[in-house]
């Protein structure tokens, strides 16, 4: 483990501690860059042990309708990557938790070593790149390295064991696993496979493991918490902006309920 990740001192805490990490996930810029500024501190301020924030991307291919509303709204705000940068330097400064950052690879690719110099300045700790698997990210990978970045990769249910050893291997600060087959979105239930194929990734390394995907209720993350490291819930908070799009009090008022409710399940 790298000394000055904030994402590995995370994890060690609260294993000490036996508890579970909170990583809730908003897309930036929705529904506009002030209040999604103030959702985000309201989840830092109502337990978030670390945020993933979503850069707005046109073809958000494994993220569910509300998800993709998110970036629609996010994206009539015109939001670049020097945006997206300040807006994680400004949130950093108001509490320095660990700050993952989700994005599509095309507007990582433009800049190229550009992204990893204003990365590391912003203060992000991870890097998660939904579509671009281990095998293709030897040059992102050089340039965040450099950086003291982690790149966060994804395990799908349908991950074979060999091809899980393999991204494993090269994993850093924690593996994102994602619950269901398909895209981003809350659902009523879960697969009963999931405490299985947690403990199978666990078997092959010490790893954290995030689980993902679908997770919307207290009773999902009371089960899932049992075997995880940290449980990661995005649609579900997003869903709290669109239901109240024209009530910003509102927004935060459940939001900041939400998380705190979540919370206390750890």
């Amino acid at each position: 483990m790298a000394k000055d990740n904030k994402i590995d001192k995370v994890f060690i805490k609260l294993r000490t501690e036996n508890k579970t990490a909170f990583i809730p996930f908003i897309s930036i810029g929705d529904p506009d860059m002030e209040t999604s500024l103030e959702i985000a501190k309201t989840l830092v301020n109502n337990g978030a042990d670390m945020i993933e924030l979503g850069f707005p991307f046109s073809d958000p291919m494994a993220d569910g309708k509300a998800i993709q509303k998110s970036y629609e709204r996010a994206l009539k705000n015109k939001i670049s990557m020097e945006d997206a940068f300040t807006f994680i330097k400004t949130l950093k400064a108001f509490r320095d938790i660990p700050v993952i950052f989700f994005t599509y690879y095309n507007p990582v690719f433009v800049l190229g070593a550009k992204f990893a110099a204003g990365a590391a300045k912003a203060g992000i700790d991870g890097v998660l790149v939904v579509d671009l698997p281990p095998e293709e990210s030897g040059e992102l990978t050089k340039y965040i390295k450099e950086k003291g970045i982690y790149q966060i990769y994804l395990l799908a249910p349908t991950t074979g064991k060999d091809r899980m050893k393999q991204i494993l291997s090269g994993s850093k600060g924690f593996v994102y696993y994602v619950s269901v087959t398909g895209v981003t979105g809350a659902r009523k239930s879960l697969p009963e496979t999931i405490y299985s194929k947690v403990k199978e990734i666990k078997e092959i390394s010490s790893i954290p493991v995030g689980v993902g995907f679908g997770i919307s209720s207290k009773e999902q993350v009371k089960d899932i918490a049992k075997y995880s490291d940290a449980i990661i819930i995005g649609s579900k908070i997003i869903q709290f902006i669109e239901d109240n799009i024209g009530d910003k009090r509102e927004i935060i008022k459940k939001i900041s309920e939400f998380s705190s409710d979540i919370k206390s399940c750890f």
